[in-house]
C-alpha cells in the first residue's frame, strides 16, 4: 500500500528535471512524514510554490484535491513500516513480529525459503486449464481492464503489451476514479482482471469493488485473499502463495501474468 510513494516517484522519474511540478513533488517526497500534519499552505511554502501550483501538482499526480492526495500520504505512512516487515516474514502482522535473535543471513536465508514457497504453492493450486480460460476469455473479449494498486498494475503492464500488440484493446489505470469509470462502462463482452498481493485492494477500496461487482464484464480476481467483499460478485478466483497473505505473494503474482502472457503469445500471439 504505497501508492502515494508510486505516484510521486513516477512523476518525478518522467518529469523535465527542471519542471517546477516535479521539483515540489522531491520536496513533498523529502519531507513525506510532514505532510498528514500540513495544511495546503503549508505544502506550497514548503515547496516555494503557490497553493495554485500545489493543487495541479496533486491533479497531475491523479488527485481529485490536495485533501485526497494528502489522505493517501497518510494511509500510506500507516502502512509502510507494517509492510516493511511483512516482506520478511510469511505471516500477517501483528501476529508475527520480528524475532530479534536472527541474524540479518537468517533472515535472508528464512527470506528466499519463503518466496519458494509462495511459487510452490501457487503452482501446486492454480490449474493450467484455469490459466487457459482467462486466455480464452481474453482472447474472446472486446476490452481487458485491469485493476489493482500500482505495483500489480505495473507488473500486469508487460501483459497488457502482449495483448495490444496482438490487437486488442486494453486499459489499465492505477488512479481510482479512473478505475471506477471504466468499470461502470464496460459490457458482457469484455473482461476484468482484478490483482491485489494479500488483498489489500478489496478491503481498502470498496468503492472501486462495488463498482467492479456491479460491471457487466466477466470478473477475475488474482491474490492471495480466499474472502473479502464482493467475493461472491467475482466470476474466477485465482488464488496465488500461501494462507499467510505476506507481500512476498508479489513474486505469484508476476508469476501468474508471466505465464498468461507466454500463453496468450503461444496461442494467439500474430494471428
Amino acid at each position: 500500500m504505497r501508492g502515494a510513494f508510486y505516484s510521486l516517484i513516477n512523476f518525478i522519474n518522467t518529469a523535465d528535471i527542471n519542471d517546477v511540478y516535479a521539483d515540489a513533488a522531491r520536496k513533498i517526497l523529502e519531507n513525506i512524514m510532514l505532510i498528514p500534519g500540513c495544511t495546503i499552505t503549508d505544502v506550497a511554502e514548503m515547496c516555494y510554490v503557490s497553493t495554485a501550483t500545489i493543487s495541479r501538482l496533486c491533479r497531475k499526480l491523479n488527485y481529485q484535491s490536495f485533501v485526497d492526495f494528502k489522505m493517501d500520504v497518510t494511509m500510506n505512512l500507516n502502512y509502510f513500516n507494517r509492510d516493511a516487515l511483512r516482506l520478511q516474514f510469511d505471516h500477517q502482522l501483528p501476529t508475527q513480529v520480528k524475532d530479534e535473535s536472527k541474524t540479518m543471513k537468517e533472515l535472508f536465508e528464512d527470506h528466499f525459503e519463503n518466496i519458494i514457497a509462495n511459487l510452490r504453492s501457487t503452482y501446486q493450486q492454480v490449474s493450467f486449464e484455469q490459466l487457459e480460460e482467462i486466455v480464452d476469455r481474453m482472447h474472446k473479449a472486446n476490452e481487458i481492464c485491469f485493476a489493482g494498486n500500482f505495483f500489480t498494475q505495473s507488473v500486469a503492464m508487460q501483459l497488457e503489451i502482449e495483448l495490444t500488440y496482438s490487437g486488442k484493446r486494453c486499459t489499465g489505470m492505477y488512479p481510482l476514479a479512473s478505475q471506477i469509470e471504466i468499470a461502470k462502462r464496460l459490457t458482457e463482452n469484455d473482461v476484468i482482471i482484478v490483482s491485489s498481493i494479500a488483498g489489500g485492494f478489496m478491503v481498502d477500496h470498496p468503492d472501486v469493488m462495488r463498482e467492479i461487482a456491479k460491471s457487466k464484464a466477466y470478473k477475475i480476481c488474482i491474490t492471495q485473499l480466499e474472502d473479502f467483499i464482493y467475493r461472491d460478485y467475482v466470476d474466477m478466483l485465482v488464488k496465488v502463495g500461501t494462507d499467510h497473505y505476506s507481500l512476498i505473494g508479489k513474486f505469484s503474482i508476476t508469476y501468474i501474468f508471466e505465464v498468461l502472457e507466454a500463453m496468450y503469445h503461444l496461442k494467439y500471439g500474430g494471428k
